[in-house]
């Protein structure tokens, strides 16, 4: 998630509208962002990853102009074409092939847009273009350069420019290791050939996804600006170049498109998706008719017209129609649905891997271990490479919006290393455990994938050895009544001689051991740390 800060009056006069303490505070995160602060005239909203739209305060206001009821209906922005071309070389195509470019003329640019621009640049690159390896942007001032514009890759060490931020030419090799942005040149380092942007003088606009050229900086005095997205994956370009044109729409900037490897873009044509009513009324427990339906539509800046939807073109988070009955829902306001009691007979009770888990938590909080509670919800690099482990099938996401969550865990354990990490200030020892979901794959269920119920325990102090939590695993499972067996480990997370798989009744159950000092190191953790994982379904089964 993204913390977004505005400027109030900058967001009262972009929406039209004065914002008192309890909307702000109160009214405003019902359309789906948490309040964070608000101190001497700036406000901060937490922004879900699924809303790149409102990462810039051009964007939040538009959403607010609607869900405030200042607006109603699709608003379709008029283009024109800029008559420039942006051409594209085939020696892009292995190293970053993805690009889409726009112009907007004749915007105002104060101090407030600048900030807004920035804003938005950033919180993009760290979410949705998840660390600029996915999507970066460049945004230039178009009145320094002269189209047509070529994207293609070149020698490293062939080109010179001055950076922004600098005040001295370098090529691309010397911007990796002596400009500040340098750590971003590690995205395209394995290739011998680097991107850049060349309008056709030569001059460099950019050397995406690093830096764009001084040359180009945007300062108070731009009038036209040009914007440039480039990528790994042509969808999000597209969509991330439709949210920053929008955004400067908004501020009074007139679109323009421009011929990208003949294509015209940005494409700002609304998206359109069918949803029956009854579908919505059954999901959302209401009777509305195709004309309500149709005001509530327009109370999000969405069409509607005989059971078809039209979708503005910056809201790249409307996959499915339940995207839709969501927004319908935050339309109607939340607080205005009537509660009742569903028409299901029958009386509730614990299922029996709930009231297990209970159990089992009681008992490793008696044990002297205290209980976090991490997401289900990482990453590759987490669960595997610092874990030293070979990567292995896992639930993964499709459309991820940050780097971070980009599949569902499958061990527990990598994620309480994270823990550790982060609490390395505070006194040891540190006992903690974790009873969650971990998902694992499996083709026979209807989703092609399964929650299993595991415990993830580790100890970190300067001197823990293998046996202080063998001891642990033997009398946890002991007074669940069983007994455990110890054989040896094969997991390269632990120290091969001083760890071991448990077992219960024949059935491997989990791990214990001495974490390998080599994952201590990808951690970052510099004490001795002993752990055991163990699938508390198999335990179930067994007992």
């Amino acid at each position: 998630m993204a913390v977004v800060k505005f400027d109030v009056k900058d967001l009262e006069e972009l929406t039209h509208k004065k914002m008192d303490r309890e909307t702000l505070e109160n009214r405003i995160p019902m359309l789906g962002c948490e309040f964070e602060s608000l101190e001497e005239g700036t406000v901060e909203y937490e922004i879900f990853p699924n809303r790149p739209d409102l990462l810039s305060v051009e964007g939040f206001a538009r959403a607010l102009r609607y869900f405030l009821g200042v607006e109603s209906g699709l608003e379709r922005y008029k283009t024109k074409d800029s008559g420039i071309n942006l051409e594209i070389e085939k020696s892009i195509d292995p190293v970053r092939p993805c690009i889409s470019a726009s112009v907007v003329r004749n915007i105002d640019i104060d101090d407030h847009t600048l900030r807004s621009l920035m804003q938005l640049q950033e919180k993009i690159h760290k979410t949705f273009g998840r660390e600029r390896k996915k999507v970066a942007i460049g945004i230039h001032d178009l009145d320094k350069v002269e189209g047509p514009f070529t994207y293609k890759a070149v020698d490293p060490g062939e080109i010179e420019f001055v950076p922004l931020g600098s005040d001295k030419e370098m090529n691309l090799k010397e911007i990796g290791t002596r400009h500040p942005k340098g750590d971003y040149v590690k995205i395209v380092e394995g290739h011998e050939r680097w991107p850049v942007i060349v309008d056709k003088n030569d001059e460099v606009l950019s050397f995406p996804p690093v830096i764009n050229g001084r040359l180009t900086e945007v300062s108070e005095k731009t009038e036209n600006i040009f914007i440039d997205v480039t990528g790994t994956d042509q969808k999000a370009v597209e969509r991330a170049l439709n949210i920053v044109s929008t955004s400067l729409g908004e501020r009074g900037g007139e679109i323009e498109t421009v011929s990208v490897g003949g294509k015209t873009r940005p494409d700002l044509e609304p998206n359109s998706m069918e949803v029956d009513i009854d579908y919505v009324n059954s999901l959302l427990d209401l009777d509305m008719a195709e004309k309500e339906l149709c005001d509530l539509a327009g109370g999000i800046g969405f069409g509607y017209d005989s059971g078809t939807f039209e979708i503005p073109p910056y809201r790249t988070d409307v996959m499915h129609p339940i995207d839709i009955v969501e927004d319908i829902a935050i339309s109607y306001g939340y607080g205005n649905f009537e509660t009742s009691i569903p028409d299901v007979p029958g009386i509730g009770s614990s299922q029996e891997i709930e009231e297990f888990t209970e159990k089992v938590k009681e008992l490793m909080v008696g044990f002297g271990f205290q209980e976090v509670k991490t997401t289900v919800l990482t990453n590759k690099d987490k669960q595997f490479t610092r874990m030293e482990r070979d990567k292995e099938e896992v639930a993964e996401m499709e459309n991820a919006l940050s780097e971070d969550y980009t599949i569902c865990r499958k061990y527990i354990m990598p994620e309480l290393l994270d823990v550790l990490r982060q609490n390395q200030h505070r006194s040891y020892p540190q006992s903690i455990f974790e009873v969650g979901d971990a998902v694992e794959v499996n083709k026979k269920s209807e989703v092609g994938a399964e929650n299993r119920r595991r415990l993830g325990v580790l100890i970190i102090d300067d001197s823990v050895n293998y046996v202080d939590l063998a001891s642990v695993v033997s009398s946890l499972i002991k007074i669940l009544g069983k007994g455990a067996r110890f054989k040896k480990n094969k997991d390269s997370s632990y120290m091969a001689s001083r760890s071991g798989t448990v077992y219960v009744d024949g059935t491997e159950v989990g791990t214990v051991g001495e974490i390998h000092p080599k994952v201590l190191e990808n951690w970052s953790i510099e004490k001795p740390v002993v752990g055991f994982e163990i699938d508390i379904d198999l335990l179930v089964e067994s007992i």
